[in-house]
């Protein structure tokens, strides 16, 4: 028996599609590798006009020097912090990455399957994407897997700028509100997977269908988790 009947499937990326070691332990390091020679193009006279866009778009107070504002951007990516500024030049050094082909995305075995059943069956899902990365990162992901190119599978993207706080359930029904496409659909026919349990309440709070994502080296769910929310370990189990 089917665990879900959603006709429209949006999935979160670390944790749920890619392990999040990728991220973490990948792309982070990349960037943060890449970053010294970016900034330098960029302070140059030589500067690309996308790049002088990217830094331009960093507060002026950390902007007045080279050094200021390789550390600012290096202390943000530390963090982890989700702002547009650092996704938009994240996005701009790993496509160069992927374009130079030092960059491969390694995606769940299970999510090519899950894509390609979903793609080209009765099941006819459609699939989008909603990510704290840039929708141009998202892109770039998706078109440099270690099984070639995923982008047609997928409808659309969302990202913290289009839609919002993945943690606020205002963002999912701006989401809903973009792809409910008939007049037939309604929120419940959209199921959102995460490895983030408040981005699942969050979800179902703006009435889609939600379940967590237990991956290996995600963090440990607790005994409540597991009673409050349905649970997956693998695409495999949905349809």
């Amino acid at each position: 028996m089917a665990l879900s009947t959603a006709s429209i499937i949006l999935l979160d990326i670390e944790g749920t599609v890619c392990s999040i070691s990728f991220v973490k332990d990948v792309l982070f390091p990349y960037f943060l590798q890449e970053l010294p020679a970016v900034l330098q193009l960029g302070f140059s006279t030589n500067a690309p006009s996308d790049l002088q866009k990217f830094i331009r778009a960093f507060p002026d107070n950390v902007r007045t020097s080279y050094n200021d504002l390789l550390a600012h951007i290096r202390d943000l990516t530390v963090a982890d912090k989700k702002v547009p500024e650092l996704k938009a030049l994240q996005g701009y050094v790993w496509r160069k990455g992927y374009e130079a082909g030092n960059l491969k995305a390694p995606i769940y075995s299970d999510v090519y399957d899950a894509f390609s059943k979903w793609s080209n069956n009765s099941l006819a899902k459609k699939i989008f994407i909603y990510s704290s990365g840039s929708v141009p990162a998202q892109v770039l992901l998706f078109a440099n897997t270690e099984r070639g190119d995923l982008t047609t599978a997928l409808q659309g993207y969302f990202d913290t700028v289009t839609a919002g706080p993945k943690t606020e359930s205002s963002s999912y029904v701006k989401i809903a509100d973009k792809i409910l496409i008939t007049g037939n659909e309604t929120a419940k026919d959209i199921l959102f997977l995460s490895d983030n349990i408040k981005e699942v309440v969050a979800a179902k709070q703006a009435g889609l269908e939600s379940y967590i994502v237990d991956r290996p080296g995600n963090l440990p769910l607790t005994d409540e988790d597991r009673a409050t929310h349905k649970v997956i370990k693998s695409f495999d189990e949905l349809f």
